[in-house]
């Protein structure tokens, strides 16, 4: 389990969406895996927020950790 583990490729494969109406320039393109990781976390620590022992989150915990992002918005 003390494995090092390269995040950036499951990153990147997590990250790959069908080309959208809008464009981006490329230094977003290459910034959207490292936004998505900080978001995977984000949501990661709201749910430990909403309940320490939480180890298979359901619906009603996924409706709370979005309701807590958006009061960030």
């Amino acid at each position: 389990m003390d494995e090092k583990i390269e995040l950036r490729p499951i990153l990147d494969h997590l990250t790959a969406q069908p080309p959208l109406d809008l464009a981006y320039s490329d230094e977003t393109a290459v910034r959207l895996p490292a936004i998505a990781g900080g978001l995977s976390l984000a949501l990661a620590r709201a749910f430990k927020i909403i309940d320490p022992d939480l180890k298979n989150p359901r619906a009603k915990h996924w409706e709370r950790s979005f309701q807590i992002f958006d009061l960030l918005l």
